[in-house]
C-alpha cells in the first residue's frame, strides 16, 4: 500500500490540507499550523464560494455569524477561532471535528437498511440539546442576554466526532438581540423539514421553543427511520409543518417506548406554550429516560458505531493525512502503519508524521507568516466530508483590517455522562515511529487581516473543558 508524500499549500499561519466539505455557499479545508508551544493544530477553514464574496450582504451575515458564534464556549458547540480576510476571500476559522454530520451518518445507517438504536439517538441528542441551551442562554460579555434562537436545529448542524463527541455547528442564520440587518417579516429561512410551524408561517418573533420544536423533529426521524414531515414539493411541504400532524411516533416505530413517543410528542406540539418551556427541559426528560433503558451509557458507545459506519473513509482520510504529514525518508514506516495498526492505532499516530521540516519552511512559503492570535482552547477534531481533493494555493493576502467586535460569554453545561479514560497509543508492534518536535511559526509581518477572537476564555475546573462530565 504505497504512500506518495504530498506537500500543503499556505494561507498565512495555516498550511492547507484538504477540503472536506463543499456546500452551496462556501467550502470547508482541513489545515494545521503550530502554536507558540510548538504544538502542531488542526482546525477547519470555512472559506466563502467566490460568487458570495462580492455579496455584501452575505458578508454582513457571515461577520454576524463570526461574533454571535465567538460568544459561545461550550463542549457541545464548535469553536470559531477568527474570521479572517485574504484577497482570495473570507476564511473563518474553526475547531475541526474528526467525524461527519448527522444527515450523512443517517443516511449511511439507510444505506445498512437499519435505524438508530434508541439509546444512540437519545444520547446524541440529549447531548445536542445541551448545546443548544447554552446557546439560548449565552450573554455578552458584560452580562446581557443575547436571546438567540439557532433557526435551523437540523441534521446537517449537528457534527459526530469519531470519538462519540457532538457538536452544534451554523449560526449563520440565527437569530439574537444583537445589530444586525433585521430579517423582514414573513421571509422564510432554514430547512422547512426541520423548522417549527410558527417559522414556517414566516414569523419573526421566534423563540426558543422553535428551536425545541425542531429538535423533536429531528429525534422523531432518528427514531421512526423517516422524516416526520413529508410532501410532493417545498411548497406544500410548508403546509405540512404549518399543521405539524405528523403520524404517531409509535404508529411507524412500534419498538419505541411509550415514554420515549410521548417526550417527542410533547417537543413537537403545534402551540409552542404546550412544548417544553427551554431545551433544557426537553434534554433531561431524556436524560432521565436514558439511566432508566441503558444504565451507564457512555459515548464510546456512538464512536464505536460511527467508525463502524465511516471505516472506508476513515482509512482513506488517514492515507490523506500520512500523505500530508509524511517526508520522503518516512514513507516505510507510514506504509507500515496503514497495513497493519488499527484505525484508533492510526489516528493516534498520524501526528507522528508531521514533518517539522516543512511545517519551518516560511523563507520558501509565497506568504509571511502572521503571528499567532488564537489564545486558550486547543482545537480537535471535523466536519462532514466530500471527495478529498488539495486546495489550490492562495495568492498574496491585503492589508490589515481593524477589529470590529470582541465578545463573548460562558454558560456552565448541564449534562455529560461520566469520563471514560481514553485509550493509549499504540505501536503496532511494527518500527518507531518518530515524533519530531516541531518549532512555533516565524514571527513576520501580517498577510491577512483578522479579528481577534474573544477576550474571554472558560476557567479550567468550571466544567466546560470536560468532555464527560457528569450529567446534572
Amino acid at each position: 500500500m504505497s504512500i506518495t508524500p504530498r506537500k500543503s499549500k499556505r494561507l498565512g499561519k495555516y498550511q492547507v490540507l484538504d477540503r472536506v466539505a463543499a456546500g452551496g455557499m462556501a467550502e470547508v479545508f482541513r489545515a494545521r499550523y503550530i502554536d507558540s508551544e510548538g504544538n502542531e493544530q488542526v482546525v477547519a477553514l470555512k472559506k466563502v464560494l467566490e460568487q458570495y464574496a462580492r455579496d455584501s450582504g452575505f458578508i454582513r451575515m457571515l461577520k454576524y455569524e463570526y461574533r454571535l458564534a465567538s460568544l459561545l464556549r461550550h463542549p457541545n458547540i464548535a469553536v470559531i477561532h477568527e474570521l479572517i480576510r485574504t484577497s482570495d476571500g473570507y476564511y473563518i476559522v474553526m475547531e475541526y471535528v474528526d467525524g461527519r454530520d448527522l444527515r450523512a451518518t443517517q443516511h449511511k445507517v439507510w444505506e445498512h437498511k437499519k435505524k438508530w438504536e434508541i439509546a444512540d439517538a437519545v444520547y446524541l441528542m440529549a447531548r445536542a440539546l445541551d448545546g443548544l441551551f447554552h446557546a439560548h442562554t449565552a450573554t455578552t460579555e458584560d452580562g446581557r442576554p443575547l436571546n438567540l434562537v439557532h433557526r435551523d436545529f437540523s441534521p446537517s448542524n449537528i457534527l459526530i466526532g469519531f470519538d462519540g463527541e457532538v457538536k452544534l455547528i451554523d449560526f449563520g442564520i440565527a437569530k439574537a438581540a444583537m445589530p444586525r440587518d433585521q430579517t423582514a417579516a414573513g421571509i422564510i429561512k432554514g430547512k422547512v423539514r426541520y423548522m417549527s410551524p410558527e417559522q414556517a408561517n414566516g414569523d419573526d418573533r421566534l423563540t426558543a421553543q422553535s428551536d425545541v420544536f425542531g429538535a423533536g423533529t429531528v429525534l422523531y426521524e432518528l427514531l421512526a427511520g423517516e422524516p416526520a414531515f413529508v410532501a410532493p414539493n417545498e411548497l406544500e411541504l410548508i403546509y405540512t409543518v404549518r399543521r405539524a400532524q405528523p403520524k404517531p411516533l409509535r404508529e411507524v416505530a412500534p419498538h419505541v417506548p411509550d415514554g420515549l413517543a410521548e417526550i417527542v410528542r410533547h417537543a413537537m406540539m403545534r402551540g409552542r406554550k404546550a412544548r417544553f418551556a427551554t431545551a433544557a427541559e426537553f434534554r433531561d426528560q431524556l436524560v432521565t429516560f436514558l439511566r432508566a433503558y441503558a444504565p451507564g451509557y457512555r459515548r464510546t458507545r456512538l464512536a464505536t458505531i460511527m467508525k463502524s459506519l465511516w471505516q472506508t473513509e476513515i482509512e482513506l482520510e488517514i492515507r490523506t493525512l500520512l500523505e500530508y504529514a509524511t517526508g520522503d525518508e518516512d514513507v516505510a514506516e507510514a506504509e507500515y502503519l496503514l497495513e497493519n495498526a488499527s484505525i484508533d492505532e492510526s489516528l493516534d499516530a498520524v501526528s507522528a508524521f508531521t514533518d517539522a521540516r516543512q511545517l519551518d519552511q516560511d523563507a520558501r512559503d509565497d506568504f509571511e507568516e502572521q503571528p499567532p492570535t488564537i489564545p486558550g482552547r486547543k482545537p480537535t477534531g471535523s466536519h462532514p466530508t466530500a471527495a478529498k481533493e488539495p486546495a489550490s494555493e492562495q495568492p498574496k493576502a491585503a492589508a490589515p483590517q481593524k477589529p470590529t467586535f470582541v465578545a463573548s460569554a460562558t454558560n456552565k453545561p448541564a449534562f455529560a455522562p461520566p469520563q471514560v479514560a481514553s485509550k493509549p497509543p499504540a505501536t503496532g508492534g511494527g518500527p518507531m515511529i518518530p515524533r519530531p518536535k516541531p518549532k512555533a511559526a516565524a514571527q513576520g509581518a501580517p498577510s491577512f487581516s483578522t479579528i481577534p477572537p474573544p477576550a474571554h476564555t472558560p476557567r479550567a475546573g468550571d466544567g466546560t473543558d470536560d468532555p464527560d462530565r457528569e450529567p446534572s
